[in-house]
């Protein structure tokens, strides 16, 4: 019964995260859409430039707090003194990064004028954290149906400003940051009640330097992945600005963005797996065989359907992109998005390795790898980005995404979880052959995605990889 039940669990979390992630990522597509499309391609760049660079600098300035405050909220550890130190500390940092930013503004006026918009920018991005301090709250408490209300309040709020502004002629870079602040602030509001709610108590900031001293200690560890991590997300975007030009910037930070949107059903299971892995691991769930097995099951079936997407996509990219952008994002981007199509199967793999070995208190083991590979990647960037620009910049990722598969499969422990190799590589296969198939066949390019993806289902079906009564059977389990 207890396993039943568990299955129960899994289900209606990755049904309710499905939908907070797919509203945000739909609302998302379309803001996206409208930006790339309707803004020159020189304020296109600018404005992504700001926002790698504005990231990158609250991200460091998280200490690595953010996925350990998950992780105790999940296993239930003093959950209101928790939140309300990282409620705290993303207050503190807003505070102190905006005074240093503003104070930035005044002495160097050099960068104020070749980036007039990243102190408004990076203004919003600090509100947006503090934020996200309700949102990794509700994620650890696995109230996923409170995070798909409150995505949807904010995503739709956010698309309609911007569509007010589309038809009002106001459709700015200055009115678009303008939206999005105010959809911080609502998101702020809707999340402290929707957390409100959650715990029956208001959450306050907590400044208990004692306990807050113990939480960035304990955290420590995570910050030197944080850090060096920061080199993988987005030091592309951030080096293209300063070697290539904001041209170049756009056009690869529109391929980028397509790659992160192509990796939906990663972003549905990874928080998914994060809780129930901490669960699992600090004793509260009975690590049993058929637990185990199923939770393999349902990341194959997440590997077999993370690959869709790009496939999809790379079976009509640059007719259809060129269609929807006017010729802007199309040709220039297809060798690029293919590199980045590439990684999209490898960081499926690359998450769920990465969940085992920091619910298993790996965090040496994820920072060693994380150096390594960003320190690679970031070389790799010195080097190609001036000679390839965006080329260089996609081929330095995926480089550097297969030598993080590699180190990961090596060095971290997997005597509780094993991933099967031989299945994930005949998937992979079966998806390569499905684009060659489509892409040669001389139909419109509307048509040849249906086909990549009938292909695709067909060989994994073939090849028994998929096993459906297994499926059915788990399924009927959770009814």
């Amino acid at each position: 019964m207890s396993e039943i039940k568990g299955k129960k669990k899994i289900i209606r979390d990755i049904s309710a995260n499905t939908a907070q992630i797919v509203i945000t990522q739909t609302f998302g597509l379309a803001i996206f859409y409208f930006t790339s499309k309707f803004l020159r391609k020189t304020d296109f760049g600018e404005f992504n430039w700001c926002l790698a660079v504005g990231s990158t600098i609250i991200a460091l300035a998280s200490l690595g707090l953010d996925l350990v405050f998950v992780k105790k909220v999940a296993i239930g550890k003093n959950i209101l003194l928790i939140s309300g130190l990282h409620f705290f500390h993303t207050i503190f940092v807003a505070v102190v990064l905006g005074f240093t930013a503003l104070i930035f503004r005044q002495f160097i006026p050099g960068f104020t004028v070749s980036h007039p918009l990243f102190f408004l920018i990076f203004v919003n991005l600090a509100l947006a954290n503090i934020a996200n301090s309700f949102k990794l709250c509700l994620i650890g408490l696995e109230e996923y149906r409170k995070l798909a209300s409150l995505a949807m309040i904010a995503n739709f709020l956010k698309f309609s400003i911007i569509i007010f502004l589309y038809l009002s002629n106001n459709f700015t870079i200055f009115s678009i940051i303008i939206a999005y602040g105010i959809t911080s602030i609502t998101e702020f509001v809707a999340g402290y009640f929707l957390l409100g709610n959650s715990l029956s108590a208001r959450i306050k900031p907590v400044v208990k330097l004692m306990e807050y001293k113990y939480f960035i200690i304990e955290s420590l560890p995570q910050l030197g992945v944080v850090l060096f991590d920061s080199a993988l997300a987005r030091i592309d975007w951030i080096l293209l600005g300063v070697l290539a030009s904001a041209t170049v910037t756009a056009e690869y930070s529109f391929a980028y963005r397509i790659f992160e949107l192509s990796k939906l059903p990663i972003l549905i299971i990874a928080p998914v797996l994060l809780t129930r892995f901490s669960k699992l691991f600090a004793g509260e769930k009975a690590a049993t065989t058929k637990y185990l097995d199923d939770i393999n099951t349902f990341f194959k079936i997440e590997f077999f359907v993370v690959m869709i997407i790009p496939l999809m996509l790379l079976s009509c990219w640059t007719p259809l992109i060129d269609y929807l952008t006017d010729n802007k994002y199309g040709v220039v981007n297809e060798i690029n998005y293919r590199l980045l199509g590439f990684c999209i199967p490898l960081a499926c793999v690359i998450n769920f390795l990465w969940t085992l070995a920091f619910v298993q208190g790996q965090l040496k083991i994820i920072l060693y790898i994380t150096i390594a590979v960003s320190t690679v990647n970031v070389l790799l960037n010195l080097v190609l980005i001036p000679v390839y620009s965006g080329l260089g910049a996609s081929a330095a990722f995926l480089v550097s995404t297969a030598l993080q598969i590699i180190l990961y499969y090596k060095y971290t422990n997997q005597t509780h979880i094993k991933i099967n190799v031989s299945g994930l590589g005949i998937l992979f296969l079966s998806a390569l052959f499905a684009f060659a198939a489509a892409s040669f066949l001389p139909v419109h390019f509307i048509v040849k995605p249906f086909i990549a993806v009938i292909f695709y289902f067909l060989l994994v079906m073939a090849t028994r990889q998929i096993d459906l009564k297994k499926l059915k059977h788990i399924l009927r389990k959770t009814e």
